[in-house]
C-alpha cells in the first residue's frame, strides 16, 4: 500500500473522511461514495516471513514465542499454523 494514499476497500474511491477509531486505536474512515465505514489500513505480511513462522511452529516453539521472535502478534501465529497443512 502507498503512503499517504488511502481508498476505500470496497469501491476504491478516494474520497474518504476521517470516522472514530476502533478497539485497538487504529483509524475508522467513511467512504464518501459507497458509505463504506471501517479501518482501510491493514498490515500485510510477505509470504517468505509466513513460511519462517509455519517451519518454526514446527519445532515445537509456542504461538507467543513465535511472535516475540518475528514481532507479530500470537493470533496472527496461530491463524498462519493453522492454514497449514502439517506433514
Amino acid at each position: 500500500m502507498v503512503e499517504g494514499v488511502k481508498s476505500c476497500r470496497k469501491c476504491g474511491s478516494e474520497k474518504l473522511v476521517k470516522n472514530g477509531k476502533n478497539a485497538v486505536g487504529n483509524a475508522k474512515y467513511k467512504c464518501n461514495s459507497c458509505g463504506f465505514s471501517g479501518v482501510i489500513e491493514s498490515k500485510h505480511y510477505d509470504d517468505e516471513l509466513k513460511e519462517q513462522v509455519v517451519k518454526a511452529s514446527l519445532e515445537r516453539s509456542s504461538s507467543r514465542g513465535l511472535a516475540r521472535t518475528y514481532g507479530i502478534s500470537h493470533q496472527t501465529a496461530l491463524r498462519w499454523i493453522k492454514k497449514k497443512p502439517r506433514r
